[in-house]
């Protein structure tokens, strides 16, 4: 049995402060690097995770903000970079992971990132507080440097999820500029970690944060917002803030006491931390930088990193120019949207979109919601703008056709409508195909035909809503099947296909432009297929570019070939 003593003896050691217990790893400097150097470094997960444990203990337990206490936070900081890279990695190379999988490691990312900036914050404030006296203070500038990149981070990995700031992220974050400022140093260039490739400043790490979120408007992959990120460190150059406002200049503004990120100059409020800055220098680069890709430069020997894409590059740097643009001279909305309250029924990705055309298609075939809307149901989408619980428990005591809802089908309320696409708020708590660049099938509940619609905007409300832009396809999708050309010897236009197989379904649409959709597994570029659609006599094509591809699909242009 426990000792009386020894059960006292126990809870004295608890109350015992961190960094006093001799078990600590973190109690000094020496035994901090000893346990590090002892972490299993072979599985990058676990390492990351033991000292993401660390620094949250540190964190929650520390009450002491001396130069060793900084030391060791620093070094874990520091030890922790090529773990962090591994996990950040191994997430944006792999966009098919399953849900689990990606929370695991979304969360690992983020929560290290949160309990880095949360020390670093809470030190500068100490320290800012104590400025000449503390030992510290020469390190002031540096933490302050390691804490804006890190709130960036943080600010980052929200907008890869589609999340919204939230936690004071940014209050904190100008807060912190705030200080770099008033003390003076906000343009003085250090190199905050050992490995990076070049020095900075707090102004240019803050405008690199700035500059990130006007790039990122519900409508980039989280690959895209990587390389984005990655960009901008070449950009720093050209870009200043100012305490005052030119009209002919700044085309950009921040407010250092709100908790929100930049905005256009539209009409300044004088009274408030206003800080401009303008974009024409920048503009101008990507301008040349696009030019410079359209003639044949490969992105590597422009600086646009190693594996970066051509065609990948020239998508990115056209968005770029219209986000960072003027408010004058950015391109506006291709058509005014229209608030409704529109029912439609959506289905996502190629295959369930096929069986849905294919089944419309069918002689017999009926609404996967059955012959039409009960009119208790549009009452409540006009009133409540969705149906209600009470109205579904009546419509299920009525006599219905004896069809089965199509699991593949689901029901949503549009909020919006243009010419081109649709805005909805959506239930996303279960939808984990719901993501930019998801394709899917969009039809008024009580029609036949439908039509291709492309998730392009994506924004987390919370845990259980987003709010969603589709664009819509102007061209009427037809069911096609793409025929191998595999008989001996065969060849059409001198290709030879070998290798016999069933025919793969994809979609045709027949505009000015003759294009498929298909699956990214079926494309070889110039590969020959025979093409059976509808009643149509069968024809020959040859896969031409594609014009945009996304998790499951290819659209790619289809090219004519005389057999």
């Amino acid at each position: 049995m426990t000792s009386l003593a020894d059960k006292f003896a126990s809870r004295l050691a608890q109350l015992t402060p961190f960094g006093k217990r001799t078990d600590d790893p973190l109690s000094n400097l020496k035994t901090a690097t000893r346990w590090i150097e002892n972490l299993p470094i072979g599985d990058a997960f676990k390492c990351q995770e033991a000292i993401l444990a660390a620094l949250k203990r540190f964190n929650e337990n520390s009450t002491q903000y001396t130069k060793d206490r900084l030391a060791i936070f620093m070094l874990l900081d520091e030890k922790s970079r090529d773990l962090q890279d591994t996990l950040v990695h191994q997430y944006l190379r792999n966009p098919r992971m399953s849900r689990p999988v990606e929370s695991q490691l979304w969360h690992a990312v983020y929560g290290l990132y949160w309990e880095i900036a949360r020390g670093y914050h809470t030190f500068v404030l100490h320290l800012s507080r104590d400025a000449g006296k503390a030992q510290t203070e020469d390190a002031i500038p540096m933490i302050t440097l390691r804490s804006i990149r890190t709130f960036g981070q943080l600010l980052k990995w929200r907008a890869i999820r589609y999340l919204p700031a939230g936690e004071k992220l940014w209050q904190r974050l100008h807060n912190l500029y705030r200080i770099a400022e008033t003390e003076g140093f906000h343009r003085q260039t250090q190199r905050a970690y050992a490995e990076d490739a070049a020095d900075c400043s707090c102004e240019t790490a803050y405008l690199h944060i700035l500059m990130l979120n006007l790039a990122s408007s519900g409508t980039l992959y989280p690959r895209q917002l990587d390389l984005v990120d990655r960009w901008l460190c070449n950009w720093h150059g050209m870009l200043q803030l100012d305490s005052r406002i030119d009209t002919n200049v700044h085309n950009f503004v921040v407010d250092l006491s709100a908790d929100h990120g930049p905005r256009r100059v539209r009409k300044p409020d004088i009274d408030k931390p206003l800080r401009f800055w303008a974009t024409a220098d920048l503009l101008q680069k990507l301008q040349e930088l696009h030019t410079a890709l359209q003639e044949g430069s490969p992105p590597a020997q422009l600086g646009l990193t190693e594996t970066a894409r051509t065609a990948e590059s020239l998508e990115l740097l056209e968005h770029l120019q219209h986000q960072w643009a003027s408010l004058a001279t950015r391109e506006q909305r291709r058509a005014p949207r229209e608030s409704v309250k529109r029912l439609v029924d959506v289905t996502h990705g190629l295959n369930a979109i096929i069986g849905q055309i294919k089944a419309a298609d069918a002689p017999t075939s009926v609404s996967p919601y059955g012959t039409g809307i009960n009119y208790n149901e549009v009452d409540d989408v006009q009133v409540y703008g969705f149906i209600t619980d009470r109205t579904r428990e009546r419509v299920s005591q009525m006599t219905l056709p004896a069809i089965q809802h199509s699991p593949d089908v689901e029901r949503w309320v549009m909020h919006d409508e243009s010419e081109f696409g649709y805005g909805a708020i959506v239930e996303s708590r279960d939808k984990d195909w719901l993501r930019v660049g998801a394709l899917i099938g969009i039809k008024s509940h009580d029609a036949r035909e439908w039509q291709i619609g492309i998730v392009r905007r994506l924004s987390r409300l919370n845990d259980d809503t987003s709010s969603v832009g589709i664009e819509t396809l102007a061209e009427k999708p037809t069911l096609a099947m793409l025929h191998d050309t595999v008989t001996p010897g065969y060849t059409v236009n001198g290709f030879d296909n070998s290798g016999a197989s069933l025919p793969h379904p994809s979609l045709w649409l027949d505009g000015a432009q003759k294009t498929l959709i298909i699956d990214p597994i079926h494309f070889t570029l110039g590969k020959v297929f025979q093409v059976h659609s509808g009643g149509q006599e069968r024809k020959f094509i040859a896969l031409g570019n594609p014009i945009e591809r996304s998790e499951g699909w290819t659209r790619v242009i289809a090219e004519p070939v005389n057999s």
